[in-house]
């Protein structure tokens, strides 16, 4: 359980405002609607979208991604993808069943404690940073994160 949920904290930095929660099309609806091509890739990401979906937590992302952790001769690789619900949400996003998520910002995401501190080190990083490995080939996805950030609070230790 530990493995699945700091993967989906790693897994869930991606997605950040890639379409959020879109409802599944009705059956009608779904039968006579046009295909519609793929969304072209995503290049950045608002600090609004960042802030909301930290302070959102991990209980969105459950429901958009399933993993599994990935193993190389008995050693801890990353977190393969087995499955990414619904397909409206990852619009843009290029990652797909089968990779291998094995960073995101530089950190690794093995241990709930790399994963969190990852997730939360969002809140003032320039960009969204996610290393995955398809097909044996180390892949990269790099998104701006346009906006600063918020202002820390501080508290008086008077």
């Amino acid at each position: 359980m530990k493995a699945k949920v700091s993967a989906i904290f790693g897994l869930g930095l991606i997605c950040f405002g890639c379409g959020g929660n879109v409802p599944a099309p009705s059956p009608a609806k779904a039968q006579t609607a046009p295909k519609q091509e793929a969304k072209a890739p995503r290049v950045d990401f608002t600090r609004e979208e960042i802030t909301a979906t930290v302070e959102a937590g991990l209980g969105h992302f459950l429901q958009h991604v399933e993993v599994e952790p990935s193993l190389q001769g008995g050693r801890f690789v990353g977190f393969r993808i087995v499955g990414l619900s619904p397909p409206e949400f990852w619009d843009g996003v290029d990652l797909m069943p089968g990779d291998i998520v094995t960073r995101v910002n530089g950190r690794s995401i093995e241990r709930d404690t790399d994963a969190f501190a990852a997730f939360e080190s969002l809140r003032n990083a320039p960009e969204l940073r996610v290393t995955f490995m398809r097909g044996g080939e180390e892949r990269e996805l790099v998104y701006k994160i346009v906006g600063a950030p918020a202002p820390q609070k501080t508290t008086d230790a008077g």
